[in-house]
């Protein structure tokens, strides 16, 4: 899930200022096996605390969340799943590690075989400003009986055998799977637990076995870790699981790769599952060496023509005309990987370092949009809020109007610093939750002097 850019994992990490302005809550999920029409799709989430609002009840202290879950089949219009469930923790005021902890749960569908659009928002019950909105589309193939396969690949915080509880929610195939939804991992828990099934495990020669390969690739697409075992011939569906000590590797976005192979044929069924390390303590020694070998030291490297266009679509808002125009120009793909290192070379506010702090900054802006403001299959840096973030930043202040008498749900952001103060209002004309720049008194940018005429809904 969440094909998103390995910089995302800097949201969760470095408390940036509109990290914190958010519900933090994140999720997962991973399908298997069910049956030949459906799959069984189990979603993961965590809910930190932070921030809500603290309710007193006879029984103690606790923060409560709503989360809206929609599952729709685009095909035919229809939900397959369009409900709130209330999600409460109690809380210990007295400890501030105790309100910061966060709290994992699951659940459970069986779904049927088609495409469907997901879409969850997550809001503090006794303050709905503090929210968070996910969109995903679901793809459900259902595993075929007549070929090998492998389940989606769960990343989980810890797997319990010995001592596992057969009533936890996490409880199958004799493990208690404590699931990790934030994908994150760091130095304070640097074992990454995974889990998968593989199914069908049947070839026509009875004397083959599988060869399952799992590997680890950094966002340079470097292979870090490789293990291999054989997996006998089954009738029946086989468990995998086990652990990755993550210590000694150095902060990056890593892809967790499994591999099912026929060593005969030498098809292969590949799952795999980003994940996110935060490790201060390690320094990637290869830093150093990507500096002295430019380009083709670069993450830039391995991109494909599409990640190129896509990057380049996602920076030009901060690029120079000539820069659009040059890089329209450009027919090959060497030229493109070597025109996106030269553009972010020329903005690192450290030349000649291998860490771009400009970059990543920019970067998290991108991750953030796209994760919060995403709609109807458009992506979020390209909405209007999504510019203006990309652009200017994380506002100062930023005011919700989601419910007003005879008017449509508005927001405005304020940014102190620029031009003495300006503002830019944001409307959700359609009701879909896309909201255009109605008006802004920034110069150069929108502006209209009737823009609550158009909010408004008589």
């Amino acid at each position: 899930m969440k094909k998103l850019i390995a910089i995302v994992f800097f949201l969760l990490c470095s408390g940036s200022l509109w990290a914190q302005k958010d519900l933090s809550f994140e999720l997962d999920y991973a399908r298997f096996n069910y049956d030949t029409t459906s799959v069984f799709l189990e979603f993961y989430y965590d809910l930190n605390p932070r921030n809500m609002v603290v309710s007193q009840t006879p029984q103690g202290s606790i923060v409560e969340a709503i989360v809206h879950f929609e599952i729709k089949n685009i095909e035919s219009g229809e939900f397959f799943i369009n409900k709130n469930w209330k999600l409460s923790n109690p809380v210990n005021v007295e400890h501030a590690d105790s309100v910061a902890k966060s709290f994992v749960g699951s659940l459970g569908f069986v779904i049927p075989k088609g495409k469907y659009t997901l879409l969850i928002k997550a809001y503090d019950a006794k303050n709905e400003k503090l929210s968070k909105v996910i969109t995903e589309t679901l793809i459900i193939q259902p595993f075929k009986e007549t070929r090998f396969a492998e389940s989606d690949v769960e990343l989980a915080s810890n797997i319990k055998r010995e001592g596992a509880d057969p009533k936890s929610i996490f409880y199958k195939n004799t493990l208690e799977v404590i699931p990790n939804p934030s994908m994150v991992y760091s130095h304070e828990m640097p074992v990454l637990f995974y889990y998968a099934e593989l199914y069908n495990l049947k070839l026509e020669d009875p004397k083959t076995d599988f060869t399952l390969q799992k590997l680890l690739y950094n966002s340079s697409g470097t292979q870090v870790y490789r293990n291999s075992k054989i997996v006998k011939q089954a009738d029946h569906a086989v468990v995998e699981y086990g652990l990755i000590n993550l210590s000694k590797l150095p902060t990056d976005s890593y892809n967790l790769v499994f591999s099912l192979i026929d060593p005969k044929t030498n098809q292969a069924f590949i799952s795999q599952k980003r994940f996110y390390l935060y490790n201060p303590h390690v320094v990637d020694s290869s830093l150093t060496k990507k500096v002295e070998a430019g380009v083709m030291g670069s993450e830039y490297a391995l991109y494909s023509n599409e990640e190129c266009d896509n990057m380049f679509a996602e920076v030009k808002y901060i690029a120079a005309k000539n820069e659009i125009n040059q890089y329209k120009s450009l027919d090959s793909l060497s030229a493109k990987r070597e025109f996106l290192y030269n553009f972010w070379s020329a903005r690192n506010p450290n030349p000649g370092s291998a860490r771009n702090d400009y970059k990543e900054e920019y970067m998290k802006r991108v991750a953030f949009a796209n994760q919060n403001f995403s709609r109807a299959g458009r992506k979020g840096f390209l909405t209007d809020r999504g510019r203006v973030l990309l652009i200017y930043g994380e506002p100062d202040q930023k005011d919700y109007y989601p419910s007003e008498p005879n008017l449509k749900p508005y927001e405005v952001w304020f940014y102190n610093q620029i031009e003495g103060g300006v503002s830019f209002v944001f409307g959700d004309l359609s009701g879909f939750g896309n909201y255009e720049l109605l008006n802004s008194t920034k110069r150069g940018e929108v502006q209209d002097p009737n823009y609550m005429d158009r909010l408004a809904t008589h």
